[in-house]
């Protein structure tokens, strides 16, 4: 088997105060079209949810990683938090010429802070997995593959995060204008630099 795992830390501006960044994002059904590569597979009840993971790698790879996961919102610290789900049959682990299917883990982490009329969105991701060895790759020291693999996933990680941010605070700024209830401020998003994790080099 080959573990695979990859995290993201990114700050951004919300264009509304908290009581309405928090109603926004807890939202899951809502906000999950928002995840680039992330599909909803079924709901088990309120808050409680089956996921995919679904990308296509190197060219040649389809990668489909199941995920069940609960989300709760603490009121008192103001954290949105995504964890995994307990006590669910996980998917059965299969590697074709074409395909790695596997259960995994998709966590992540929003704190709610008050900027002004704005909210600081303090947000962290992460999925992990152990996928079977490619068909193609056997011949492959483990290490070589998994390096390889880890490279893709953190990639792939701060791509979700980066298109989940700008998906949802343009969707929100569309849905705000078009209610007449909020005022609109920019058409530019803030993110701020220094608290955001730079990418690393997609592996060719």
């Amino acid at each position: 088997m080959i573990k695979i795992a990859g995290t993201t830390h990114q700050t951004f501006s919300f264009p509304a105060d908290i009581a309405t960044a928090s109603n926004f994002y807890r939202d899951f059904n809502r906000i999950l079209p928002y995840l680039p590569h992330i599909q909803l597979v079924r709901a088990y009840g309120p808050d409680q949810f089956r996921v995919m993971y679904h990308t296509l790698e190197l060219g040649v790879y389809r990668v489909r990683i199941y995920c069940d996961l609960q989300v709760r919102y603490d009121e008192a610290t103001q954290t949105l938090q995504v964890a995994p789900l307990p006590n669910k049959p996980p998917a059965r682990s299969e590697a074709t010429v074409h395909s790695l299917t596997a259960q995994g883990y998709f966590t992540s982490r929003s704190v709610f802070r008050p900027r002004r009329e704005r909210s600081l969105v303090d947000y962290q991701l992460g999925l992990e997995a152990r996928l079977p060895k490619p068909f193609g790759l056997t011949l492959m020291p483990d290490r070589v593959i998994e390096q390889i693999a880890s490279n893709i996933t953190e990639w792939r990680i701060h791509e979700i995060a980066g298109g989940f941010i700008t998906r949802s605070v343009q969707a929100y700024r569309e849905q705000a204008a078009a209610s007449g209830g909020q005022t609109v401020r920019s058409a530019r998003q803030e993110v701020f630099p220094a608290a955001v994790v730079r990418p690393p080099r997609r592996a060719r």
